[in-house]
């Protein structure tokens, strides 16, 4: 899996804060492409990303992380949780206990027990719709009958 690195080394794969993924400046665009590659991804041992294929690996410049939440909505039943998908089409249940804030308001949290995900805006405003707040710089969403803080990131 070598790829040619462009202008300044910087990898020929970038993932934007959006959750595009790039291929010399171009939108890969292919989902069975996408889904290998997501496959792949690894974080490296200096904190970078890559994707690695049996001996073989290719960095991967990721502008902010490299998975984003589309969607979010609340379970239905008795248990109150909420459900995420992400830009792999994937869904998993919000572990709540991983949802921070940045400095410029936007949440965050773990996904695939070891990736940070961030919320694109229409998640990010249906998650508002659950924060309370506590005092004037505290705020929390409340399931269960349980307080999840929302931490600085």
């Amino acid at each position: 899996m070598k790829t040619k690195v462009p202008i300044e080394d910087r990898p020929a794969i970038l993932i934007d804060k959006e959750g595009t993924w790039f291929y010399n400046g171009l939108p890969i665009i292919n989902r069975q492409i996408l889904q290998y590659f997501y496959q792949l991804l690894e974080i490296g041992s200096d904190g970078g990303y890559l994707l690695r294929n049996g001996q073989d690996s290719c960095p991967v410049e990721v502008q902010d992380s490299p998975f984003v939440v589309t969607a979010l909505w609340p379970a239905e039943g008795p248990h109150e949780q909420f459900f995420i998908k992400l830009n792999d089409d994937s869904v998993e249940t919000l572990a709540m206990e991983t949802l921070s804030i940045s400095a410029e308001n936007i949440p965050y949290c773990m996904v695939k027990g070891r990736f940070k995900a961030r919320f694109l805006r229409a998640p990010y405003y249906r998650l508002a719709e659950s924060v309370q707040q506590d005092g004037d710089a505290v705020f929390f969403i409340e399931l269960n009958g349980e307080r999840h803080y929302l931490s600085p990131a």
